[in-house]
């Protein structure tokens, strides 16, 4: 895993940690960088309710994804859901360590931690089931079409839809609002 003292990355850092097999890349890193970072780690610190282990997660999966040779115009939708995966599975590796020493495992954290969870949007969206939220938040917050995150989570662009459509729903149920859009 890569760790640069929860600094926000840049592509010099990235490009360092990798050398010449990225020298190819480094124009689709710099501008994933400059435009998107920021918003895929606040999306999967949304997503999981773990900043810190988000930015490494997100560094972590840009390494993945840009060897495995995506678009640019679907990287940040393949690392959002790459970096989501990396996220579930550290957290997964830490409940199970917690497990064999026998400490009791942390189950107070509740995803969208420390993100205005106060405000009745961020509990909707907290509250949706995880496919949903993690839909929701690549649409909306990352503004990623219907079709890469499609392809970016391997599945058909008529279940992001109804995935969306779903959402939606329960968010207005939740916040009040009517069909017209008034609460």
């Amino acid at each position: 895993m890569i760790t640069l003292n929860h600094r926000p990355m840049t592509s010099d850092d990235l490009l360092s940690q990798r050398g010449e097999d990225l020298r190819d890349t480094s124009d689709q890193i710099r501008q994933f960088v400059s435009r998107d970072y920021g918003k895929v780690v606040a999306a999967v610190g949304a997503a999981t309710g773990d900043r810190d282990a988000a930015q490494d997660g997100v560094q972590t999966a840009l390494l993945k994804v840009i060897g495995d040779g995506h678009k640019p115009d679907q990287l940040a939708a393949w690392v959002t859901v790459v970096a989501i995966n990396e996220v579930r599975q550290v957290h997964r590796r830490r409940k199970t360590e917690q497990r064999v020493t026998e400490r009791p495992a942390d189950t107070t954290t509740q995803p969208i931690e420390g993100i205005a969870a106060a405000t009745d949007l961020y509990a909707a969206i907290a509250d949706l089931p995880e496919r949903q939220r993690e839909i929701v938040l690549m649409f909306y917050y990352l503004d990623t079409s219907v079709t890469d995150i499609a392809a970016a989570m391997k599945i058909s662009s008529g279940t992001v839809k109804t995935q969306l459509h779903r959402a939606r729903a329960t968010m207005a149920t939740r916040l009040g609002i009517n069909e017209q859009g008034a609460t």
